[in-house]
């Protein structure tokens, strides 16, 4: 084409613009009719254009995809599609659907969490991570997740392909690392360990020394199997838990263990633990053969010493008759442990010496228990001839109703059991059973104190009582029989049975159901304050305690007044076991089941099951309304502490002042009471320290340190240790016990 031509159109083209522009306006367009037509010819397929957010202008799709891409170049290769919205000022919508379809086509760009990579910046990054690298010598995954906040397994199929490449290194799946760095992980590790004389756990090390904890048993597996290190690893391979133990270390610590065993005879699996061996028994299976060991829960002994103890105990025996197994065996055996040898040792011996056991942990020779027996024949001859001056008891014995009475040292008194006067009822209680005792429990401990030992342990003067108590009364009653039958009999004139025979009072119905119905009330305080206590033995003693006092109390009250109903003679006041067991047998059938029950129960049931049993029985034997009562509770614990605390104020015996000073701490830090004996107050002390001031913990422990002393002097003619100033500052305590308990208890 020519220029002159070209210069002719330009021509034309200005002259038809002079007369588009000078056309009237009728025949123009306006913005908003372009926009409409435009909108039309979209609707109707005839063009495909975006139009920007504020409409002001139309986009092609690929002018939309350029602007993509520039965007992508201006920003690195990464950016965000949100971000993209803003600066191409198009719907988002549109921009996602077409960046799906760059990202599809393009083999050089991935969406990742709404954003854009290209390929330029996935290799710009390995470049930088190899920089990382170089600087620290590993890199974790997880570190570079959160320095480039892209996900772990995007940052997994970046790096794989591109290690030995653009990345120097090694990858292992979660950390890249340098050769010099495993070089030099090695070579700490190895180091550290071969220096190490003691266990050392490999958690402390990672910390001290900055060792990986990613590669740490696999370097630690290397250095083993080259010999560089003799040792063991202890644990899970978990780096919390392992520990290494040197082979010079274990080699010592049998060396140790075996020469102790030879020397001591026995050794405990605590002090097998407290040197770092975590499975004693196992252990020690391994170092000794299995026939030199006796094995118990808490420790093994070997044969030899076992038969050292045995002569040690037929010593004993020999000597004395009795032989506590806990003051020869090692300290840190367990009761159990002990317990189960004193088995054995009195089988072991039966052969030489005939033995029983007594209070689990006592051996105690037949020839002793029968000196013991012996020493009480003078005492019953002298005590037959004075109660065979004894009218009522002549003629109890010939018409066969004497029986053996209550054995708990309290008073027994005789009571009537018709309601009336009449001489029918006067005859039956002539004819009633006459109740007597030899000896009672507080004699017979008196007295046993006397004959083996001042110092004998509560737990064995319980287990002598036990014993001896019901044969000897039952053989004081044999000797009585004996010499009725023989006529060996002298009755005294000035004792005749009168009809004025004491008689204990009768309540009615309504003050037996008023008893019933505290107890039940003060039984469930007990019983839920004795289950406070974690120790099973300690609540063991707190329920016997609960079933001997508080329990048998209400039983005996009921019995008394249903015997009195059906016109039962009752000649003592305080009924035990035995003796109730004979007013039942004499109910009518409707109440003996229910109290043979409850009777029975007392002797081997918990507390709580006996409370129980009261209740039932008080419903249906003394028609007992037990509809709770809120408030009665509170009553109830009200009446308890005023009355422990009238006592504690008048109480002037240190020991008495110590246990009600006690219990009174025990209600205000509890809420509840407690029915306890005074062998208890060393554990209601133990269970008190958390809650107690340290000064007053330390003075009530001084205190029972005190009345303990004082109970050994009295039994030397010593004077006492404790002035009436230290008893009236415990029993300060007692009354302000609130004062003495840390502020967050009550």
């Amino acid at each position: 084409m020519s220029s002159s031509t070209s210069w002719e159109e330009i021509k034309k083209l200005a002259a038809d613009f002079q007369r588009v522009q000078l056309v009237e306006s009728s025949f123009r367009l306006s913005e908003r009719n372009c926009i409409e037509i435009i909108n039309k010819l979209i609707n109707l397929g005839m063009i495909n254009l975006y139009h920007t957010t504020d409409g002001k202008e139309f986009i092609t799709h690929k002018h939309l995809e350029k602007e993509i891409y520039d965007e992508i170049y201006v920003h690195d290769g990464r950016i965000n599609i949100v971000e993209l919205q803003t600066l191409l000022n198009i719907d988002i919508s549109h921009i996602e659907a077409k960046v799906s379809e760059i990202v599809k086509g393009d083999p050089n760009l991935c969406l990742i969490l709404g954003q854009i990579i290209s390929k330029d910046y996935m290799n710009k990054i390995s470049e930088e991570i190899n920089e990382l690298l170089k600087e620290k010598g590993s890199v974790s995954v997880a570190e570079l997740t959160n320095v480039y906040s892209l996900p772990a397994d995007f940052l997994n199929q970046i790096v794989k392909p591109r290690v030995g490449t653009i990345i120097k290194g090694n990858f292992d799946g979660s950390i890249l690392f340098t050769h010099n760095y495993v070089n030099h992980q090695k070579s700490l590790l190895a180091g550290v360990l071969e220096a190490s004389i003691k266990p050392v756990r490999l958690s402390q090390l990672t910390k001290e020394f900055n060792l990986d904890q990613s590669m740490i048993f696999e370097i630690f597996d290397e250095i083993l199997l080259s010999g560089q290190i003799k040792g063991t690893l202890f644990g899970s391979r978990q780096i919390a838990s392992a520990v290494y133990v040197p082979e010079f270390f274990t080699k010592a610590q049998d060396q140790y263990i075996k020469a102790f065993f030879k020397q001591n005879g026995y050794i405990d699996f605590l002090t097998l633990k407290k040197i770092g061996i975590t499975e004693p028994e196992n252990y020690v299976k391994t170092i000794f053969d299995s026939k030199e060991v006796n094995f118990l829960s808490t420790s093994c002994l070997a044969n030899f010493f076992l038969q050292n103890l045995e002569q040690e105990i037929e010593e004993y025996l020999n000597k004395n008759g009795l032989c506590e197994i806990m003051q020869i065996l090692p300290s840190n055996l367990s009761d159990k442990d002990a317990a189960l040898l004193t088995t054995t040792f009195c089988q072991n011996l039966k052969q030489n010496i005939d033995c029983i056991i007594i209070a689990e942990t006592y051996l105690v020779s037949k020839s002793f228990i029968a000196d013991l027996k012996n020493k009480f024949q003078d005492q019953m001859e002298v005590k037959s001839k004075e109660d065979l001056t004894k009218k009522n008891i002549v003629l109890a014995i010939k018409s066969d109703n004497l029986i053996i009475g209550s054995l708990d040292g309290k008073p027994v008194n005789s009571s009537k059991a018709s309601k009336s006067k009449s001489k029918k009822s006067v005859q039956e209680n002539d004819n009633a059973s006459v109740e007597i005792v030899f000896i009672d429990k507080n004699g017979l401990i008196s007295q046993l104190k006397t004959l083996v030992n001042d110092d004998i342990s509560d737990d064995l003067l319980d287990a002598f009582v036990d014993h001896f108590l019901k044969p000897l009364n039952s053989q004081y009653l044999d000797l009585l029989k004996s010499k009725v039958e023989k006529g060996l009999v002298t009755i005294s004139e000035d004792d005749q049975i009168a009809d004025g025979r004491a008689t204990s009072k009768k309540l009615t119905i309504k003050e037996v159901q008023e008893k019933a119905r505290f107890f039940l009330v003060q039984g469930k305080i007990f019983d839920k304050a004795l289950k406070l206590f974690t120790n099973q033995k300690v609540q063991d003693q707190l329920n016997k305690h609960l079933l001997k006092t508080s329990c048998s109390e209400i039983t005996n009250e009921m019995l008394k007044f249903i015997a009195n109903e059906q016109m039962i003679q009752v000649n003592e006041e305080n009924l035990n076991t035995e003796s109730r067991g004979k007013i039942i047998q004499k109910l009518k059938d409707q109440f003996k089941q229910k109290f043979t029950e409850l009777n029975q129960a007392l002797a081997n049931q918990s507390g709580s099951e006996v409370i129980d049993l009261i209740e039932k029985v008080a419903k249906e034997c003394i028609e007992l309304s037990t509809k709770k009562d809120p408030k009665r509770e509170k009553e109830v614990l009200l009446q308890l502490r005023e009355s422990t605390r009238a006592s504690l104020a008048e109480e002037k015996d240190p020991a008495i002042v110590l246990q009600l000073s006690c219990l009174l701490l025990f209600f205000f830090s509890t809420n509840l009471f407690l029915n306890a004996p005074g062998r208890c107050v060393p554990n209601i002390l133990e269970f008190l320290q958390p809650n107690l001031k340290e000064e007053t913990y330390n003075k009530l422990i001084s205190f029972q340190n005190a009345v303990i002393e004082n109970v050994s002097k009295n039994k030397t003619d010593e004077p006492p240790n404790i002035s009436i100033d230290l008893v009236e500052e415990i029993k300060k305590i007692g009354m302000n016990a609130k004062e003495h308990l840390l502020e967050n208890k009550n």
